[in-house]
């Protein structure tokens, strides 16, 4: 859905949603999912994936249908139930949709609140919790926009869990984007769902360079030991969006885990490899058959557990960027720290 009033026409026959505004720059959050579906600046194209078959996966209550999403990892524990095996992968309804309200819109404030439930397959343990999300669109305006996120979770379950930020992104214009991620010298990227081949992945002296096609399904993690700056957690996707015209997603925290023991999610490839703190993920044609998307990932600090009752309270950013190529890469510069990026 390439245009705003396009999208809320069809989201409004299926749930609510509210649309924040600053200078410009317009967010469609939708109350099913408590997702950012929307990403707009000035008259761009939607800067976020969008399923093609949006109202086809509304109508049948299907996960898939794009934005910016809140999940909660391990994913082995609550997204297979064959955990041991990593077999019969599905989305708890429980998690996604859930059943989230929106409480709170303004022009350029949103907070969704709602239950969550899932069932951990490896502990055979239930989870159930209370989340909050608050969306600020802080910037707006200027070919740049910026929204502040603030996750709560409050619950009860016997171990602990990674608040887990997704955010589905295009192929774009030249059906090809770069997510950028920036890491230490020497960083020993993470397969894990398979060996990545060469021509996916590349590492660099301060970042790594992972491609987006919607091809071949791969997924990348950056574990935190990797990370320039410990506790500091930043991933970036680049893409065009027309013949002249560039965009660049970016998602950074300072929620981020300091070690191993704070990553929770283990790499379905070989659980006994490092786990990450940033991810990503290219979707093909094994996974989706006709649609083609990638996603930029945080693995958030995980929730404290006292007594079997769960709490964290995390933010991050997410910051979007139009303009020309060298616009764009300047911004790149600028926010993560990577002067000459290696791009697909």
């Amino acid at each position: 859905m390439g245009h705003l009033e396009s999208l809320v026409d069809v989201l409004s026959d299926y749930s609510r949603c509210a649309v924040l505004e600053r200078d410009g720059s317009r967010i469609v959050v939708l109350e099913r999912g408590a997702r950012i579906l929307g990403a707009f600046l000035g008259g761009s194209p939607n800067l976020l994936w969008v399923n093609p078959k949006l109202e086809e996966e509304l109508r049948e209550g299907g996960w898939n249908v794009g934005g910016l999403r809140l999940w909660i990892s391990p994913e082995r524990n609550f997204f297979y139930r064959r955990p041991e095996e990593f077999e019969d992968w599905f989305c708890p309804q429980g998690l996604d949709p859930g059943s989230y309200r929106i409480v709170e819109a303004s022009s350029d404030r949103a907070v969704l609140e709602g239950e969550i439930a899932a069932f951990d397959h490896l502990a055979k343990d239930e989870l159930k919790g209370l989340v909050r999300r608050e969306i600020r669109l802080l910037e707006g305006g200027a070919g740049r926009l910026r929204l502040r996120i603030r996750e709560r979770i409050l619950g009860e379950y016997s171990s602990r869990v990674n608040p887990w930020v997704l955010a589905q992104v295009p192929t774009g214009y030249a059906g090809v984007g770069t997510v950028l991620a920036p890491a230490r010298r020497g960083a020993e990227p993470i397969p894990y769902f398979g060996e990545i081949p060469r021509n996916r992945l590349r590492v660099s002296a301060n970042h790594v360079s992972f491609r987006i096609d919607g091809n071949f399904v791969a997924k990348l993690g950056i574990k935190p030991e990797d990370l320039r700056e410990p506790g500091l957690g930043s991933i970036g996707y680049v893409y065009r969006i027309g013949r002249r015209l560039w965009s660049a997603l970016i998602l950074r925290t300072s929620n981020i885990p300091l070690a191993q023991e704070d990553c929770l999610d283990v790499p379905r490839h070989d659980p006994s490899l490092p786990r990450a703190a940033l991810q990503s993920y290219n979707s093909g044609p094994e996974a989706f058959e006709d649609i083609k998307f990638g996603e930029i990932e945080l693995q958030l600090t995980p929730t404290e557990n006292f007594s079997g009752r769960i709490f964290a309270s995390v933010e991050y950013d997410f910051i979007a960027m139009v303009g020309s190529r060298g616009e764009v890469l300047k911004g790149i510069r600028r926010i993560l720290g990577i002067a000459k990026p290696r791009l697909y």
